[in-house]
């Protein structure tokens, strides 16, 4: 599915007949996180475990589990009737992980009514104490950002839940699965990397940091500033070319 999405094979992905890039259509958010947490289903027990303890900053007095359940936008009611729809929920060891992801990082797209909701509606589908992570969608990760952001949730909940809330940018879950599979030395896994770096150009999203100039390091670099021409040293002036005399007569004719 992915290969055909990023290939422009639109016809049967549900994008056929749009004049627009695939990337820019409405629904794209959600085949960017199935691309993405498809692949992380598919991770060895040890491969998740340690991907699950870099993206949540899990200590080593905190033991996370295998992957047991995976469910893509579960169906459930709030006390309204109204219609819920988490992104992802990842279940583990007894630990049930509701991810609401948005599209783009740097951008903010998380509100807190929203999250409140499907927090409340967690307790009414008997999932006690959730871990409620928002992929995506803020404007700044930042610690105080994200600890603002947790106390418009906890204003907007009617009562008192137990939850856990972590917010992370698309590149920083990235990141944290790129060092899991690093450990693992598992040369197939390179290859899952792949196909998430793929989905993320398609979206424009960066998997890495931006490197700045002045932050490179020069004992690891190559480049040796003598080496580069001096466009000043090169440069030659009109006046000191020497005329070459053609004429009609001795200029080459094209025509024979």
């Amino acid at each position: 599915m992915l290969s055909a999405v990023l290939h422009g094979k639109k016809l049967g992905t549900g994008f056929a007949g749009t004049r627009l890039k695939i990337g820019e259509t409405q629904g794209a958010e959600d085949v960017l996180t199935a691309s993405v947490f498809e692949r992380i289903a598919y991770l060895p027990d040890d491969v998740f475990i340690r991907f699950i303890q870099n993206l949540f900053n899990f200590n080593n007095q905190i033991t996370a589990n295998p992957l047991s359940e995976i469910t893509f936008w579960a169906s459930w009611q709030n006390q309204s009737g109204c219609k819920v729809e988490p992104d992802v929920i990842l279940k583990f060891g007894g630990r049930t992980v509701i991810v609401e992801a948005k599209r783009y990082d740097n951008f903010q797209q998380q509100y807190a009514y929203q999250l409140a909701n499907e927090i409340s509606t967690a307790y009414l589908e008997g999932i006690t104490k959730p871990i409620l992570l928002t992929v995506g969608g803020m404007s700044d990760y930042r610690p105080q950002n994200i600890e603002y952001l947790k106390k418009q949730i906890d204003s907007a909940l009617e009562s008192s839940f137990a939850y856990e809330f972590y917010a992370v940018s698309w590149q920083q879950l990235y990141l944290a699965l790129e060092f899991a599979v690093a450990e693992s030395q598992l040369e197939p896994l390179e290859r899952l990397l792949s196909d998430i770096r793929e989905a993320y150009a398609w979206h424009g999203i960066r998997h890495q940091p931006r490197q700045w100039l002045e932050n490179i390091n020069r004992d690891n670099c190559n480049i040796n500033f003598e080496a580069i021409p001096n466009s000043k040293i090169e440069k030659k002036s009109w006046k000191n070319l020497k005329p070459i005399y053609l004429t009609h007569e001795t200029f080459p004719s094209f025509l024979g």
